[in-house]
């Protein structure tokens, strides 16, 4: 039974489950057909009997049976014995039955020669005074013969319906199961690589049309999974060839001949900038890798924006005044918000440092922050070399960098992480550039209630 297919083993317990029913079914339609019968036969003997009762007459020893022989006709069969229990009228036809003993209004049921009957006493009264007893007897055989018909038919229709319930309950358990074939046929060429195959069903709101949508939601996300992962393999190689390049070449610079101390510092300061660049990158790609498996933990608390912005302002500070480039801050006074103090912070941290990267020699960056409308926005605005138009729509993807009048000391996860933060606390974020005029971003989060 473990073998067999699961359409074979819903119709067999379908059909053990119909076979019981209807097994049960008959069971009482012919008890209750029989007894219904039965009773039948018992009352019409006790109306004939009370007919007889009300219309035998005596004329001294003898009965006066003018109005017995229709009810005889009738299949009950009247004997009259007088007070003494002596058989006075009507027992030539059942002796057997007129030996037996008087019983005071009482059915009774015998077996004879194979058949079986039914007898009713009741005595007549003149005057408080028993002066006769009057049998009815029935034979059963007309009964008999009826539950016998019944048998005949209820064995008979029983293989008839159980073929049709057999092969009705195939015929439903296919049609119910034909989308868990589908699902199959689907997930065997998924096992072959293609994972853009979907079910399509229509939107039926059962247990298998959930089943197919579940699995055609589970292919949306396995399929993004695998494109994502098979970019980020991709990207991660590519971004690795440069500095992996960088230090070997460095490295074998270093080891050819007799070099000086000088260039021997040169390299070695060269390889330690790009093993930081390789350190940083894999921060951020753990980062972001334990976002998206949901293992990242965000702990929110109520926090003060102004402080965040001025710590941030003072650590890039130096770096700006080497560049030249001068940072203005502009905020309102209450702005408290709920949220997680290291990714704010390092949001704060990878917009400036792109600001200060991306700008423009003696150039500016100014932040500006104020409530609005129930949030806190924030403004990080610089006159640097911009953003292509053709390259907005992209610079929140991961790796994604402008490659255009740009410096390539980035791995282009720094906005790409920026959105992220901004999405995990249910803010929004825009940005608005253009070539050689500088870049403004503006940065929605909740505020703290």
């Amino acid at each position: 039974m473990k073998k067999l297919p699961i359409r074979i083993k819903l119709t067999l317990w379908y059909g053990l489950l119909f076979l019981i029913l209807l097994i049960l079914f008959n069971f009482f339609i012919y008890i209750t057909i029989s007894r219904t019968l039965k009773q039948s036969e018992e009352n019409l003997l006790k109306a004939h009997m009370n007919m007889v009762t009300n219309t035998i007459t005596f004329e001294g020893p003898y009965v006066n049976l003018n109005e017995l022989y229709g009810i005889m006709t009738l299949g009950t069969f009247i004997t009259v014995y007088n007070p003494s229990g002596v058989v006075i009228s009507g027992g030539e036809s059942q002796i057997e039955i007129a030996k037996l003993d008087l019983a005071f209004s009482k059915l009774r049921e015998l077996k004879l020669d194979n058949s079986r009957w039914i007898i009713y006493d009741e005595a007549i009264y003149n005057n408080k005074e028993i002066i006769a007893w009057v049998r009815g007897s029935r034979d059963l055989q007309s009964f008999e013969t009826a539950l016998f018909r019944l048998r005949i038919i209820l064995f008979s229709v029983t293989p008839i319906y159980m073929i049709i319930a057999v092969a009705g309950g195939l015929f439903l358990s296919n049609r119910a199961l034909s989308p868990i074939s589908r699902i199959t046929s689907t997930a065997r060429e998924i096992g072959k690589g293609d994972l853009s195959r979907r079910l399509k069903f229509p939107v039926i709101e059962d247990e298998v049309g959930k089943l197919a949508m579940t699995f055609d939601e589970m292919l949306d996300m396995l399929e993004s999974s695998f494109k994502r992962e098979k970019q980020f393999a991709s990207d991660v190689s590519h971004e690795l060839r440069t500095p992996i390049a960088v230090i070997s070449s460095q490295a074998e610079d270093a080891l050819r001949g007799k070099a000086g101390i000088k260039k021997y510092g040169s390299a070695l300061k060269n390889i330690q900038q790009e093993c930081s660049k390789m350190s940083n990158m894999f921060s951020q790609l753990l980062m972001l890798s334990r976002s998206e498996s949901g293992r990242y933990s965000v702990n929110l608390e109520n926090l003060d924006l102004k402080v965040i912005i001025e710590e941030v302002v003072k650590n890039f500070k130096k770096i700006a005044e080497e560049k030249g480039v001068k940072m203005y801050m502009d905020y309102a006074d209450d702005l408290k918000i709920k949220a997680d103090q290291t990714l704010i912070t390092r949001m704060f941290v990878n917009l400036i440092d792109n600001a200060i990267k991306y700008s423009k020699k003696d150039g500016y960056i100014k932040i500006f922050s104020m409530p609005e409308d129930g949030d806190i926005k924030i403004i990080i605005e610089d006159n640097g070399i911009g953003i292509p138009e053709e390259d907005l729509p992209h610079i929140f993807e991961r790796f994604y960098r402008v490659d255009r009048s740009r410096v390539r000391d980035g791995f282009g996860l720094g906005l790409f992480i920026v959105k992220w933060i901004v999405d995990i606390h249910r803010g929004s974020i825009t940005a608005k550039s253009e070539t050689d005029k500088g870049t403004a971003f503006t940065i929605n989060l909740p505020a703290k209630h």
